[in-house]
């Protein structure tokens, strides 16, 4: 299931299954209140950070052979970003009645989560992910052309070691909210899938998929002990680091599985849901906050909300986000 040189299918697999697992949990945390959907939400959206890394450590490795390489890699990653995030905002920003609000200026330059507590009415709850996501793609280019090639491993280990020794000492300060969406203490998040990416064909399917299912199985387990604890320094401390290491094992599950799909179907569908997925990722809180009213069954109003995912993200991926990335210029 791999193709076009390092395009893994799987990982299509799991970018889908990450943003419907959000926009699914979403629904149940936002319109019903669910403490448990939103648990679940978390270990959704820490997928992607992950998923990241690992697909664009390639990309950045090219600043290497080419300092111009910089500005196509911003060039490329603002395009795939950016203008379906300004659109996303300025819907929501009209729905809420937030568009001429300060907050409106944080979201507008992803700044909303650099210090805790800094909005007044958080009307876009879910990019807070995508501020982590745009700072790193700024500062992280930048900061390994002063790193030589072969030590760029070794830089990744320190810095991660660095980020959870820092942690360790602010966790008493702030809470699991901000320890979680914080943007400049989340980049470890990122950087595990660049490590990852040195050693994933050095594990086997066996250990892999068997650490995953041990690892998610024991999350659902703990959920209510998590919930009822989040102000405990070593429970907030666990919870984010378990949700990473959870996060690598997913992502090595899903390229090890690459051999068991080998249909054409599955592979159509895997590759639809994969470009649907920031749309879906996006856009959901659109749909809850119209939806959120509605008085009709549970069932029914999940299952408009579902055909409006699919069928919004399908035209928006193919009528708005297709072409801007058909503009995107190749990296030498």
């Amino acid at each position: 299931m791999k193709n076009r040189g390092d395009h893994y299918l799987g990982l299509d697999l799991l970018r889908g299954v990450s943003g419907y697992g959000v926009a699914i949990s979403h629904f149940f945390a936002f319109i019903y209140n669910s403490e448990v959907s939103e648990y679940i939400s978390f270990l959704f959206v820490e997928f992607f950070f992950v998923l990241s890394g690992f697909v664009l450590f390639p990309q950045i490795l090219k600043i290497y052979n080419s300092k111009k390489n910089i500005l196509i890699f911003y060039k490329r990653r603002w395009l795939r970003t950016l203008p379906l995030y300004l659109l996303s905002l300025l819907i929501v920003a009209i729905i809420t009645n937030n568009l001429l609000s300060f907050d409106f200026v944080k979201y507008l330059f992803l700044i909303q989560n650099i210090l805790p507590n800094s909005l007044t009415n958080d009307f876009f709850p879910i990019v807070w992910s995508l501020s982590i996501e745009e700072f790193f793609y700024l500062l992280f280019p930048i900061i390994i052309l002063i790193v030589n090639r072969k030590n760029l491993l070794k830089f990744l280990i320190y810095l991660i070691s660095i980020i959870l020794f820092f942690k360790i000492l602010i966790t008493f300060y702030f809470d699991l909210d901000f320890l979680r969406k914080g943007t400049f203490i989340r980049f470890d998040a990122i950087v595990i899938g660049f490590i990852a990416r040195y050693f994933y064909k050095n594990l086997s399917f066996l250990i892999s998929s068997s650490l995953y299912f041990v690892l998610f199985f024991f999350y659902i387990i703990i959920a209510e002990f998590i919930i009822l604890n989040t102000e405990v320094y070593f429970v907030k401390y666990f919870f984010i680091i378990y949700l990473q290491i959870l996060s690598l094992f997913a992502l090595l599950f899903f390229i090890k599985i690459e051999n068991i799909f080998n249909n054409k179907f599955l592979k159509n569908v895997f590759s639809l849901v994969s470009k649907q997925t920031y749309s879906v990722y996006l856009f959901h809180i659109i749909f809850i906050y119209l939806l959120y009213d509605l008085d009709i069954t549970v069932l029914n109003k999940f299952c408009i909300y579902i055909f409006l995912l699919f069928i919004s993200s399908t035209l928006i991926f193919y009528l708005f986000e297709k072409p801007i990335l058909d503009k995107r210029p190749k990296l030498i």
